[in-house]
Formats: structure tokens, sequence, C-alpha cells
């Protein structure tokens, strides 16, 4: 084993400066233990200051894996069931438009349905600049709530007919909105109380107290076309507007505490601690590729690599000779745009958390990398 994170030590050394990114900060946990950390590369990188292990990070889409844990609670405790339609919990909803060619909008024939949600089988898309949003931003100066946000993106068509296809979008900033509904809760407060605090993650949230914020990390945005990376405004880009809790993308973390997370995730459901946030067949349920024919299809043009599908909101390893990996199948994952990369293998009770901070960084350069590497025996 020590060779093995030896191999990994001198890659991500040798990776992290070539590929013009802020650096990165890995940990790994296997059965509750920390087997493994190592940084590399530069927290700042005009002053080339060395990563600081308790920097706060953007996780942006590694958000949305917390998200679908929280619904999933909700599953366990007998408060939704994944065939629900959506509408019952948020009736804008349920008179919902399909959006067919250049002009011709027509009802929708089926309801949005939980499992559409936590699968990005709904027809939602990621959009912003949308005559409800823009009516919504100017409505509000910016400042609206999860609820708000959602009733705005309700009155927009869909790009298809409700689980015929799949696309990346903000099915689960969606979700979040319906947790607040089931919960009674904001959602941020709903996964302080039932994630977050369970699991003694203390950094982790939708916004920073002002006596932490000297720990957030220097945020960069990544050129891929010029190769050029410059320093870019360090508040989370991934909400759409003030007030808004983003349950795709609006979380802050720590590598100490996303860890914690991903750990409890890796074995069945109970973090180091001992506190449960989910069963373990919860976790093989969400683990599970739910998509097939045209989902899949549309699936793989963003995932690339064949051996990988899609479970309730994380990428999983169905086949790890298709994919072209060492991955064992089972293992799921779901990253961020600024950089973080996660690992959940609940078959080894391994996981590992990957912080950075450069919007659009090359991932793809990293993550099958390590993956490789940590799974060579």
């Amino acid at each position: 084993m020590s060779d093995r994170f030896d191999r990994l030590s001198d890659f991500l050394d040798a990776k992290a400066p070539k590929l013009g990114v802020s650096g990165v900060d890995m940990v790994i946990y296997q059965d509750h233990k920390e087997i493994y950390r190592h940084a590399a590369g530069y927290q700042d990188l005009e002053y080339r200051t060395s990563m600081d292990p308790n920097a706060l990070y953007n996780i942006y889409s590694a958000s949305k894996v917390i998200t679908c844990a929280a619904a999933l609670q909700l599953l366990e405790r007998g408060k939704l069931l994944l065939l629900d339609p959506v509408a019952a919990y948020l009736p804008e909803f349920e008179y919902m438009q399909v959006k067919s060619g250049t002009y011709c909008i027509t009802p929708a024939r089926r309801a949005i349905r939980v499992i559409d949600l936590l699968t990005m089988t709904a027809g939602l898309s990621y959009e912003l600049d949308t005559p409800a949003m823009r009516n919504l931003r100017e409505a509000t100066g910016g400042v609206f709530t999860t609820r708000d946000f959602v009733r705005a993106l309700a009155k927009e068509p869909l790009l298809f007919e409700p689980g015929e296809s799949w696309n990346y979008s903000y099915c689960h900033d969606v979700l979040g909105a319906l947790i607040e509904v089931v919960s009674g809760m904001r959602f941020g407060a709903y996964l302080k109380e039932n994630i977050f605090d369970p699991l003694g993650m203390v950094d982790t949230g939708f916004s920073i107290p002002e006596e932490k914020r000297a720990r957030l990390a220097p945020q960069y945005q990544h050129d891929r076309t010029a190769g050029t990376t410059v320093r870019i405004a360090s508040d989370c880009q991934g909400a759409a507007g003030k007030g808004h809790e983003s349950g795709g993308g609006g979380l802050i973390s720590t590598v100490a505490d996303y860890i914690k997370f991903a750990d409890a995730m890796a074995c069945g459901g109970e973090g180091q601690n001992g506190a449960r946030i989910l069963s373990a067949r919860t976790i093989d349920l969400m683990r599970r590729n739910r998509l097939t024919g045209s989902c899949m299809d549309s699936f793989q043009k963003m995932a690339c690599n064949p051996g990988i599908g899609y479970g309730l909101g994380v990428g999983t390893i169905t086949d790890s000779a298709a994919s072209c990996s060492l991955l064992p199948e089972g293992s799921f994952y779901w990253g961020g745009i600024g950089g973080v990369q996660n690992l959940f293998d609940p078959k080894n009770r391994l996981s590992f958390f990957v912080a950075q901070h450069t919007m659009n960084s090359p991932k793809e350069l990293l993550s099958p990398y390590i993956w490789n590497i940590l799974y060579a025996d």
C-alpha cells in the first residue's frame, strides 16, 4: 500500500503544476480511518503559498450527492416515495409544457416524479437566461429563496417528456425545494440537522460565517483553449441568487468535512463517529444504474466512457472492463466544476475526496489516473 501511495503522491506533485490550475489536497479513508493525505501545488498561484489543510472550497456539483442522500433519508422515514408526482409537494409542476422544435409547445403527457429529479430525467435544463428567471431577478433584486427559484423554473417548458431522456439540469435544486416542503425546514437547516451535525461536519453549509471567510481558498478560472488560468471571485458561482440554497451546486466545505460524508456513504451509511445517515440498502439503491435506451444514450454523451451508468444522483461503475479503469463495479461518484472530485466504494469501504478551486478544471487529467494508481494491486 505504501508503494501505491508513493506513486500517487509523485503523480500529484508532477501533474498539478502542469495543469495550470490551483493546487490539490487529497484524502483517502478506509473503514473510518484516514490512510492517506497529500497536498500538491499551491493554494494561491500568484504568491505561491502552500495548500491550507483547513481551507474552505466551493464544492459546486459535489453538493448533489448530499442533496440526493437527504432526499433518500425522507424515503426511509416514510415521508415520500420515488414514484410520487413532484406536483404533490410542489404544485407549480402540475401542468407542465414540453417544447418540441422551435415553436411547438404542448402539455406534458405524464407528470414529473421524484425519481425523475434524482435521475436527471425530468426534462429540465441548466438555463438561467429565461423570461421567468429574468423576471424573478428583476422583481427581487437578485435576492430570492430556493422556493422562489423553483417556482420560476417551473414556468419554462420542459426540453422533453419526463423520463424519455437524460439532461444535466436544475433537477437537484428542485429536489432541495421538495425537501423543504416535506421536512418543513429550510433546506440548509435540514442538511445541518440530519447530515452535517450528526457526522461532525462543522464547516459545511451554504454560507460562510464572517469569522471563517479568511479560510476561503482563492478561486481561479481555467481557459482550456488558451491554456491560461486567472483569479476570479471566490464567492460561489453555483447559486442563481442570494438566499437560494442550491442543492445542485451551492455548498461550501473542507477536505476534513467532506471526507466524513464520503466515508459514511462508503461504509453502509454509518459515519466514523457511529452516526447513521442512511441504511446500506438505500445506498445500494442509490448506486445502481437507472438509465436505459435513450436516457443512457444521452448520459453517455457526457460520461464519454462506456461501463458507467447513472443512479440516484451519482455516476456509477457498471462494468469495470468496459470503463477501461480499475475501479470496482458498484463504486460511485460525482464531482464539481470547481475541480473537486470524490469516490465512494462500498465494496472496499473506501472513499476519497480531492479538493481544488479552479473553475473548468481539467479533472479528466486527474481522476482516471488517480483511480488506476489507487486500485493497482
